[in-house]
């Protein structure tokens, strides 16, 4: 997927930042995968992201099977994500912005967590 230059202007995306942040088209399927394992993406939005490049519902399978490699891939995300924000918090640890940011970041994650669950038991 191209961005446009009147988009990224209307976006304030510099070059620079065009260049630091990868799109999940720029990626392979694996690089695709594993990326939204580390940001934790539910499957549902990683099959949505993902389905001009890949079939959504054989994704979905795929993500829900431990033995495919895309399963592998979105779970070695997952843990590089959990290390790498780890070892961010350890290293900033002193940082009152970054506890803050940890504190968000948490209270989003159970949020759509519980939103998760709510929509499978309940269809909410």
């Amino acid at each position: 997927m191209k961005v446009s230059k009147a988009y990224k202007n209307e976006v304030n995306m510099d070059d620079g930042d065009r260049k630091r942040e990868k799109i999940l088209s720029d990626l392979s399927p694996e690089d695709a995968i594993f990326r939204c394992g580390e940001l934790q993406l539910s499957y549902e939005d990683t099959c949505r992201l993902l389905s001009s490049e890949m079939n959504p519902e054989r994704l979905m399978d795929d993500l829900k099977d431990p033995g495919s490699n895309p399963y592998k891939w979105y779970q070695n995300g997952v843990a590089e994500g959990n290390l790498k924000l780890n070892i961010e918090l350890e290293y900033n640890v002193g940082e009152p912005k970054a506890k803050d940011a940890y504190k968000n970041l948490s209270a989003e994650r159970r949020r759509q967590a519980v939103n998760k669950k709510l929509d499978d038991l309940f269809g909410l």
